[in-house]
């Protein structure tokens, strides 16, 4: 009762007189009682420390379900794996499990999710398949989502569909958060249709879940059309909207947008942060977010919003304009080195030399920058930059083909440090690296060639080729990928969009850029 009405002291008290009285029986329930209120109130670090010193390794008093329970929350919590998986042991000696415990084997699941061992959650899972709950399934998605494996997420719900277990709103998020980092569009407007019509009416989140997920696969025209669907139109629909208009480079759509809301809504950080993006995004828009960040009360001029204030200016190649801004910011307080960061990426992509010189000092903290700056100045050797890249974790590359026979479409993943796709799509890959090297583009296979190895492609290179040996011509290839394209990659996907004509979209983890007959639609601002 003391832990439930926050008074934790009271109730360690009344727990060490309880335990010290003698021929009082003690039993787990008065364990499991502290852990509870040690959760409850937030300290689930002393719910292990109880149990660390007075249970494990002692076999007087054993756990039950309800105790055990509320220790794998806490290991949860605390991403203690150790502990966990001691206890894990432990259930499975007691037979607490058996018959199923379907909420213990959740929490067991749960605790391998939250400390990075999602193959032991999964295989707890298929074990438990026959009475696994939409919970067990919401949190291995979530877990999935959480490490970039989309697909696993969309493998777990046709898996559900199957199953007697009726899909709730958490599932359908997670559904559409996976469509999200996909960022294809067959695959989205499949999900779409598969959700009621009714749920969707009747849930807000949804509805925004969907807007955000239309926009980021770049199906604006959708977006737009279930944002007026809302009663309610709020900042974070807004925002999501507007982030699609931004990286798809419809600057004016975004602006109009703005406009229109700007009476409606007390706009947040989010919002003016999407808004200033758009403009960067768009590159002529200068004067209409310099307008608009004058607006912007001082509690939002955050270093993030500043900094999209930044790349706006330095985008348009106002470079002295933005080291003036960067030093009349306030307050100066705050952590400007995002300031500093988004000023130099545009410095690096536009290979403003000049400019990268003279704001090194401000970005020494960051090595990834560093690395950048030394790959402009060449003042680090091939095997420094070689050594940090190869600890980074391997970008991922997602394409979707229709089927031979029209009815569905099929999602390949090509990742950069996988190349057991790279043999079957050899030849063809041969044949796109000799048509880019007589326009004197070198998409190389080998890890000697610096520039190869530092933007480490392979994965779109092989996505795109696997579109090009399995789609008509003049098929529009579209892509995502997890990392931002480099200009290697940038300048060939270009070549090829002309020499093949084809249409190729591809969305790295900045923006989308549709590539069209030689020309990209950032204008080589990426």
């Amino acid at each position: 009762m003391y832990s439930k009405i926050k008074n934790i002291q009271l109730a360690e008290q009344i727990f060490q007189k309880v335990k010290s009285t003698k021929n009082l029986p003690i039993d787990i329930s008065l364990f499991g009682t502290m852990f509870k209120g040690y959760n409850i109130n937030g300290q689930p670090s002393k719910t292990i420390e109880l149990y660390e010193n007075e249970l494990l390794n002692k076999k007087t008093i054993e756990l039950d379900a309800i105790a055990a329970t509320c220790l794998l929350s806490a290991c949860t919590d605390c991403h203690r794996l150790d502990i966990g998986e001691y206890v894990h042991d432990e259930i499975l000696r007691l037979g607490l499990l058996d018959p199923p415990n379907i909420r213990l084997a959740t929490a067991i699941m749960n605790m391998y999710c939250n400390c990075g061992s999602i193959d032991r959650a999964r295989e707890l899972f298929n074990q438990l398949l026959p009475i696994v709950d939409h919970v067990a399934y919401s949190i291995l998605m979530k877990t999935y989502l959480s490490i970039n494996q989309p697909l696993k997420v969309l493998d777990l719900f046709e898996q559900l569909q199957l199953s007697s277990i009726s899909p709730d709103s958490f599932i359908y998020l997670n559904i559409i958060n996976a469509c999200n980092q996909l960022g294809l569009i067959h695959q989205a407007e499949k999900i779409h249709r598969s959700i009621p019509s009714y749920i969707i009416e009747r849930n807000h989140a949804l509805l925004i879940g969907l807007i955000d997920m239309h926009a980021h696969c770049l199906h604006l025209n959708e977006s737009y059309r279930l944002f007026n669907l809302l009663k309610q139109k709020d900042n974070i629909s807004l925002g999501n909207l507007l982030h699609g208009y931004a990286i798809n480079g419809q600057g004016q759509e975004a602006l109009k947008l703005f406009e229109k809301f700007k009476s409606e809504l007390i706009f947040n950080e989010q919002v003016y942060k999407m808004i200033l993006y758009a403009c960067a995004f768009t590159g002529d828009l200068v004067n209409e977010a310099q307008e608009i960040y004058r607006t912007i009360p001082d509690k939002y001029k955050t270093p993030q919003v500043a900094a999209a204030m930044v790349s706006t200016l330095a985008r348009a190649s106002f470079f002295d304009e933005v080291e003036l801004f960067i030093h009349q910011y306030k307050p100066r307080s705050q952590n400007i080195s995002l300031l500093w960061s988004a000023f130099f990426m545009v410095c690096y992509q536009s290979k403003n030399v000049q400019y990268a010189k003279l704001i090194y000092d401000h970005i020494t903290d960051d090595p990834f920058l560093l690395l950048l700056f030394s790959d402009m100045t060449n003042s680090l050797s091939s095997n420094e930059i070689i050594n940090y890249f190869r600890q980074q974790k391997p970008g991922i590359c997602w394409t979707e083909i229709e089927n031979n026979d029209k009815t569905n479409y099929i999602i390949y993943e090509f990742c950069d440090n996988d190349l057991s796709n790279f043999s079957s799509l050899h030849s063809e890959f041969n044949v796109v690296i000799n048509d880019l090297k007589s326009a004197g583009i070198y998409w190389k296979t080998y890890e000697n060639d610096l520039k190869e190895f530092v933007c480490g492609h392979t994965s779109i290179r092989l996505a795109i080729v696997k579109n090009l040996i399995s789609t008509l011509p003049r098929t529009t290839i579209q892509l995502t990928t997890t990392k931002s394209i480099c200009y290697v990659c940038h300048e060939g996907i270009k070549e090829l969009s002309l020499l093949k004509q084809r249409d190729i979209v591809l969305r790295d983890n900045i923006r989308v850029h549709h590539f069209h007959n030689g020309h990209c639609s950032c204008h080589d601002q990426f």
